[in-house]
This record gives structure tokens, C-alpha cells and sequence, in this order.
């Protein structure tokens, strides 16, 4: 008699792409936010960022099918979204709605003019299916949705992901500006797992930040990140990142860090009820 087929194993979570980076930042936050449900309002810097992924996703997307829109209504999306957002925001005087409004007008016409003209798309906000990854201490689920997969000059494909916020971008050595991409690797390497997996194809070229900064000048540039793989994937001398996280949602074992600069109330549900590792 044939032995029946094994039922794939059960993941130990489902991680979203974009929470990756806290799991390292302060795992016992993460625990609270996505194991434990914990939850707070959406901060206006997170509901602009929402609003100019939207004006240009919208500009991009028309561009890919052939029926482009204008500017004008690329913006008007943006400020559509800003305007009714999809859940409860808490405004401060970090940064208003009137001054997150003026934003999404200069970042989203700027991306429009300045960066889209310059890039070559196969994929605009494309959703990937759920990616299970194996691992020796069980399987880890992740899922997301991918703001850009371009093609650069030689034919290759790679990941392009929108960046806003008041520190998006830096000066260079030459006077110039980058997009700040430190910190962001994790992120853009579940990004091209998970693309790769959607489109079939694999993704060689560099992944890539476009950065909007919230400033007065609101300045709009890009930087690069050759390899965001091996990271998360590891070598035969180092586990990679992935493996790091299965061994911690196994075990149950989510170390603080109250050095982070996320340890606040302002941004922990668990600041002061649930967590007692800060100051």
C-alpha cells in the first residue's frame, strides 16, 4: 500500500513583507503587533505614504496598459486617498494634514516628471501569492504586494520600491542626493522572493529605493542594493535571516530592544501596558 502524500506543514506565522524589518528592529514590538493583534492608528506620515503610492501607482499602471493618465490625475488620486483614508489616522504636529496634502502634490508630481519618465516597468503593484519558505526549524509564510519590478539597460528585472519620509534621501559626496537604502535590504529581499515567485522569472539586477522626502524642498531620488538575497538566504558558513526568524517563532522568543527609536508610545501598543524592558 502507497504511503499517502504529506500535507504541506503548517507555517509558523505569515509575516507581511513590510514587517520584516521590525522583526529586527524589536522582535517583542513585532510580537505585539503581529502575533498579538495589538494595534494603533495609522500616523499621518503613514497615511501620505499611502496617498503617493496611490497618485503614482495610478500614473505608472496607466502607462503599463497603454492608457496614460496625466499628472494632474495622478496627483488628484493621491490627494483622493489622503483625503479618506482607509483607516483611523492620528494627526500631530509632526506633520498636519494640510502640510501631508502639500506633499502629495510635490512628491507625486515630481515622481511623475522626474523618475517615471526614467524607468522601464514590467509590474506595478503587483500582488504575489503567499510564499512559503522552508527552513530546519519549520516554514515560514510571507506575503505582500511589490510597488515595481523594472528592467534596466542590459534586459535584467529587479525591484523598485517606493520610499517617502523625512530622512528618504541624502546628500553625496559629489553634492548630489541618493535615496537612503540602509535598513531596507530586508524588506526588498522578501520583495524579489516573492516577485520571483509571481512572475516566474528571476530578478538579477540590483534592487532599488526610490526615496520621497518629506521636506522643504521634497527632493526625489534613487539608490541601489546589489545583493539582497544572500541576506535573507544565507551561506554555508552564516543562516540567513529567515532562518533567524523561524528559530525565534518556534522557540516563542522575541528579544527587545529598547534602544530602538521606535520605543516609544507613540509608535509600540505595547509601550507602558505590556512591555516593561524600557526605561
Amino acid at each position: 500500500m502507497n504511503a499517502p502524500d504529506r500535507l504541506p506543514a503548517e507555517p509558523l506565522a505569515t509575516i507581511r513583507a513590510s514587517s520584516w524589518p521590525s522583526l529586527f528592529d524589536c522582535a517583542h514590538r513585532w510580537y505585539f503587533q503581529n502575533i498579538v493583534g495589538l494595534r494603533m492608528p495609522s500616523s499621518g506620515n503613514a497615511a501620505l505614504g499611502t496617498a503617493i503610492h496611490a497618485g503614482t501607482a495610478a500614473f505608472d499602471g496607466s502607462r503599463l496598459s497603454g492608457e496614460q493618465i496625466d499628472v494632474v490625475t495622478a496627483v488628484d488620486t493621491a490627494r483622493a486617498s489622503l483625503q479618506s483614508p482607509e483607516q483611523e489616522v492620528a494627526w500631530d504636529d509632526s506633520l498636519t494634514p494640510v502640510e501631508a496634502d502639500g506633499f502629495a502634490i510635490k512628491l507625486t508630481t515630481r515622481y511623475c516628471q522626474e523618475v517615471s519618465p526614467t524607468r522601464q516597468y514590467a509590474a506595478v503593484e503587483l500582488e504575489c501569492q503567499a510564499l512559503d519558505i522552508g527552513t530546519e526549524y519549520g516554514v515560514v509564510r510571507v506575503t505582500g504586494t511589490t510597488d515595481r519590478i523594472r528592467v534596466v539597460e542590459d534586459g535584467r528585472k529587479g525591484i523598485s520600491d517606493l520610499k517617502s519620509g523625512g530622512r528618504a534621501t541624502e546628500k553625496t559626496a559629489d553634492g548630489g542626493r541618493r535615496a537612503v537604502t540602509k535598513g531596507h535590504h530586508i524588506q526588498l529581499g522578501i520583495y524579489t522572493l516573492m516577485a520571483e515567485q509571481a512572475s516566474g522569472e528571476r530578478l538579477d539586477a540590483p534592487a532599488e529605493i526610490i526615496g520621497l522626502q518629506t521636506s522643504k524642498e521634497a527632493p526625489v531620488a534613487t539608490g541601489e542594493v546589489a545583493d539582497v538575497k544572500t541576506p535573507l538566504l544565507g551561506t554555508d558558513e552564516h543562516p540567513g535571516l529567515i532562518q533567524i526568524a523561524a528559530r525565534m517563532l518556534k522557540d516563542g522568543i522575541f528579544p527587545p530592544n529598547p534602544k530602538s527609536m521606535l520605543c516609544s508610545a507613540k509608535y509600540c501598543p505595547a509601550y507602558g501596558t505590556r512591555c516593561h524592558y524600557h526605561d
